[in-house]
């Protein structure tokens, strides 16, 4: 992002494309290999951007939500910077930047007026070629310094993925956008209640400040001297079809989660009653698509209640130790309460299922068919798989199992044994 207010043009690469793109299946592998890159970019952004490695976080995850980050803090601390280099690991999205100011009007950020309709029909119909209805992954800076008639445009652009003027409604490309600004949100909200709606579009909100440990600074330099850039290369239909993941709802939550969540959400918001800070139901709702980008970022298409603690990037303000801390206290005892009794849930459920498949083994037969040898032979191994499957966390059930692995491996050894005429 831009640190002065010169508009910047619009720019695409030369594989843009109007339409939507295809999706195709998100396969096991395919998922473990997004996820590996998606790790290894945030190490090497951190290492080439010190001091940044909430914002980075931040933003890995807002890619993942199909959300949008909002940054603010002081000119010249390579938000820009930060923001080319995420944007250059992705082949091939279509990019739109621009720095915003009170004097632009929709024309600038959607795209011309028709002439020819104007002159012929007299009707206001912009084009979207090279705006930012086309752009994938977008960037705007000092977008408070943008009037409030255009505001009110990059609302509907933010949350609806919608353009609306008159008869033309035209859907948005949009994936993720950062915005910048050198302001205050809470100063900015102040002087103008009505950008507090604009500022909640943004789940994620970060705060940057010059480096402030010496370590950070001299490696700043030699990165900078160096012109380091992440090597990472991520096609951007992955993060598309990975992303559909996420903001669906192929990845289930049931009812006892969702309480754990409200109980996490809940206990944060109670903490921050002294601060004030506000969590609008919308906010609330869409945090919980960070609870599947968590599972999704670790290869799993599952969660588990160690998910939730990735709430704390939409929560809480990047950089903000303290709001950090408040959630962390106030997230762990109920996420680990709720893990606890998972466990103690499972291994009651691993020790009936080790019960009923003690009772359940066959005797070895003294007298037998070949055919109901072979029927037999097949249920022991059948139950064998199914008893390595279990998990149980109780020592004394993982005793339990192991003995039954040993009774089963040797009936199937004896039956194996009978059937080749040993």
């Amino acid at each position: 992002m831009n640190d002065t207010s010169t508009p910047v043009t619009p720019s695409f690469p030369a594989s843009v494309t109007t339409g939507v793109r295809k999706s195709t299946p998100v396969t096991p592998e395919r998922l473990n290999n997004f996820a590996e890159k998606m790790n290894r970019l945030k190490e090497q952004l951190t290492a080439i951007f010190p001091e940044r490695s909430q914002l980075i976080e931040q933003i890995v995850y807002a890619l993942v939500t199909r959300e949008h980050v909002l940054v603010h803090g002081v000119y010249g601390t390579g938000k820009s910077d930060l923001v080319s280099s995420v944007y250059s690991c992705f082949s091939t999205p279509n990019i739109f930047s621009i720095a915003l100011t009170k004097f632009m009007s929709e024309s600038h950020v959607i795209g011309v007026p028709d002439p020819k309709e104007m002159r012929e029909q007299g009707v206001l119909h912009y084009r979207r070629e090279g705006g930012i209805l086309d752009g994938e992954l977008i960037e705007l800076d000092e977008i408070f310094d943008a009037n409030s008639p255009l505001l009110r445009v990059m609302l509907g652009i933010l949350n609806e993925r919608i353009f609306k003027r008159g008869a033309q409604v035209e859907k948005a490309l949009l994936h993720t956008a950062i915005a910048s600004t050198n302001g205050d949100p809470e100063t900015v909200i102040k002087s103008a209640p009505e950008l507090a709606a604009v500022i909640d579009r943004f789940i994620f909100i970060a705060k940057v400040n010059y480096l402030a440990e010496s370590s950070s600074r001299r490696s700043m330099y030699s990165k900078f001297a160096a012109d380091v850039k992440p090597t990472v290369r991520i096609p951007f239909e992955d993060l598309l079809d990975v992303s559909a993941l996420v903001v669906g709802s192929e990845i289930e939550l049931d009812n006892r989660f969702v309480e754990v969540y409200d109980l996490v959400i809940q206990a944060y918001r109670k903490s921050q009653e002294k601060t004030r800070q506000v969590i609008s139901d919308r906010r609330a709702c869409k945090l919980l698509k960070l609870v599947r980008a968590s599972a999704v970022l670790h290869g799993r298409t599952e969660v588990v209640f160690e998910d939730i603690m990735a709430v704390r990037w939409g929560l809480c303000t990047g950089n903000d130790k303290a709001q950090h801390d408040a959630f962390m206290a106030a997230a762990k005892p109920v996420i680990d309460q709720a893990v606890k009794e998972r466990r103690q849930s499972y291994d009651e459920v691993c020790a009936k299922l080790l019960k009923q498949y003690e009772r359940d083994i066959p005797l070895f037969p003294n007298e037998i068919s070949d055919e109901s040898l072979v029927k037999m032979l097949r249920q022991v191994n059948t139950m064998l798989g199914q008893v390595r499957e279990l998990k149980p966390e109780l020592p004394s059930n993982e005793e339990h199992k192991a003995k039954l692995v040993d009774r089963l491996n040797d009936l199937s050894r004896k039956l194996n044994d009978r059937l080749l005429g040993h």
